[in-house]
C-alpha cells in the first residue's frame, strides 16, 4: 500500500490563483492544458503595463524592451532542450507548426508524388490531417505503423513498411491517451540519415527535460500552455541547416531581404519561417512559466511528485480493473501522469462527463484526438485523468470517490 505523503495545502498548488478562488476544484485535464501561477499572470500583465510594443522594429526603447523579452524565452528555452536560440521557431500551435513544415517539405521538393510518410497508430490527429490534406493533392502515400500487444512499436510491421519510398517518419514521444513515453533514440537507429525525422513532444515537456542530441531528429514540435504559459505559443525545433534549405509557403516583411516587383529573396534564418507579427505576450509568458519551474528545482522535481502519483494512480486503478479497462497497463514505469480508461458496459460517455462536472471535477472525455488509435482498439470512447505539480493525492482521492459510485 502507498501511503498518502503530500499534504491538501500542496505548496505548489499555492502559487495558483485559479484555486484560491475555486477552492473544492480538482482539476485533471492537464494533458489537454495546465493552469497559470500567479508568476505567469502578474508577470504578463506588468509587461502590457509598461513594456509592450510590437517587435522588430528597434525604432524607439519600448520596441527595443520588447524584443529583448522575446529573444530571451527563446534563450530560456534552448538551455532547457539543448540547442541554439537561432533554431527555434514560435508560431500559434502544434496543429499549425506541422502544417507549415509539412507545405515547406512539400513545398522545397522533399516530398514528391508516390513518396511515403510513416506515422504511427496512435498520433494526434495534429500529426495526421495536414498530410492527409497535403497527401490528396501531391500524391504521397501516408501509412500507419500498427502497435504490438505491449503497445509498443510493432517493429516487424515497422520493418515492412519502411523502404526506399519513405521519406518522413514522425512520431509523438508520448502518447496523449495512454501516457506511455516511448523509446524514440531506437526508433531513430532505425531510420536512414536521408529521411525527414520528425518528433511530436507535446505531451513530453511538461513532464521531464531531454536534449536534441539525444533524439537526434530533423524537427521537434513542442506546445506550452501544457507547462503553464499562456495559448497561441507553440514552438518548432528546425535544424539549422533545414531552415536554409526548406522555402516556407507563408512569407511577410521580416521573412525576406528584398522585395521587387519581378521577384524576391528570403532570409536564411528563423525569421523566415515567423511570418506574422509574432505572439510576443505569450513569448513573455513563457520565459516566466520557464523561470517558474527553475525556481522549484527544476524538472526533477515536477518528475519527482509526478512518479508519486502515478503509483498512486496505478495502484488505485488496478484494485478496480474487474470493472474498468484500463487502456495500456497498471506499471508505474515508462509513462507520465495521464491515464486512460474505460468503464466496462457503459456506453454513455456523457453521463460520466456530467458526474465528474457536476463534483467540481474536470476530466477529458471521448477520442482525445486520437481516432485511429481508439478504432485500432475498438474502444468508441474513453475518459482520461492527467495530473500536474500542483495536484495532491486529496484530488486523486475525490477523483476514485466519485469513479467509485459510478461503478
Amino acid at each position: 500500500m502507498i501511503k498518502l505523503i503530500w499534504k491538501k495545502d500542496n505548496k505548489w498548488k499555492n502559487l495558483f490563483p485559479i484555486f484560491g478562488e475555486h477552492p473544492y476544484l480538482v482539476y485533471l485535464d492537464n494533458a489537454a492544458s495546465t493552469q497559470k501561477p500567479k508568476t505567469v499572470i502578474d508577470w504578463v500583465s506588468d509587461f502590457l503595463k509598461n513594456d509592450y510594443a510590437n517587435i522588430h522594429r528597434w525604432l524607439y526603447s519600448l520596441s527595443e524592451r520588447s524584443e529583448e523579452l522575446y529573444y530571451e524565452s527563446k534563450c530560456k528555452l534552448a538551455e532547457l532542450i539543448d540547442c541554439k536560440p537561432s533554431e527555434i521557431i514560435y508560431s500559434y500551435n502544434s496543429t499549425y507548426c506541422i502544417n507549415l513544415l509539412a507545405q515547406a517539405l512539400v513545398n522545397s521538393w522533399k516530398l514528391w508524388k508516390w513518396d511515403k510518410v510513416l506515422l504511427w497508430i496512435r498520433e494526434h490527429h495534429s500529426n495526421i490531417l495536414p498530410r492527409k490534406v497535403l497527401s490528396k493533392i501531391f500524391g504521397f502515400k501516408i501509412e500507419f505503423i500498427n502497435e504490438d500487444k505491449n503497445y509498443n512499436i510493432d517493429r516487424k510491421d515497422f520493418e515492412k513498411k519502411f523502404d526506399k519510398k519513405v521519406k518522413i517518419v514522425s512520431l509523438s514521444q508520448v502518447s496523449n491517451v495512454t501516457g506511455q513515453i516511448m523509446e524514440i533514440e531506437k526508433i531513430r537507429e532505425k531510420v536512414w540519415e536521408n529521411v525527414f525525422f520528425m518528433v511530436d513532444w507535446s505531451q513530453s515537456v511538461p513532464h521531464f527535460p531531454i536534449e536534441i542530441n539525444q533524439i537526434k531528429c530533423d524537427a521537434l514540435i513542442m506546445t506550452w500552455h501544457k507547462m503553464m504559459a499562456q495559448t497561441w505559443l507553440w514552438m518548432m525545433y528546425l535544424k539549422r541547416e533545414l531552415i536554409k534549405e526548406l522555402d516556407p509557403l507563408i512569407l511577410w516583411w521580416w521573412t525576406v531581404k528584398d522585395v521587387s516587383i519581378d521577384s524576391f529573396s528570403l532570409q536564411n534564418n528563423a525569421d523566415k519561417r515567423e511570418a506574422w507579427t509574432p505572439n510576443i505576450i505569450w513569448a513573455v509568458s513563457l520565459l516566466k512559466a520557464l523561470e517558474t519551474i527553475e525556481s522549484i528545482w527544476w524538472m526533477e522535481k515536477v518528475r519527482e511528485h509526478e512518479k508519486t502519483l502515478i503509483e498512486i494512480l496505478c495502484e488505485w486503478f488496478e484494485k478496480r480493473k474487474d470493472k474498468i479497462r484500463l487502456i495500456w497497463n497498471y506499471e508505474p514505469h515508462n509513462r507520465i501522469w495521464t491515464f486512460s480508461f474505460v468503464i466496462k458496459n457503459e456506453k454513455n460517455f456523457n453521463k460520466i462527463w456530467e458526474i465528474f462536472s457536476k463534483n467540481n471535477i474536470c476530466i477529458r472525455t471521448w477520442w482525445h484526438c486520437a481516432y485511429p488509435l481508439h478504432k485500432s482498439l475498438n474502444i468508441w470512447w474513453s475518459a482520461r485523468v492527467s495530473t500536474y505539480l500542483y495536484n495532491t493525492n486529496q484530488d486523486i482521492k475525490k477523483f476514485f470517490e466519485c469513479l467509485d459510485s459510478i461503478i
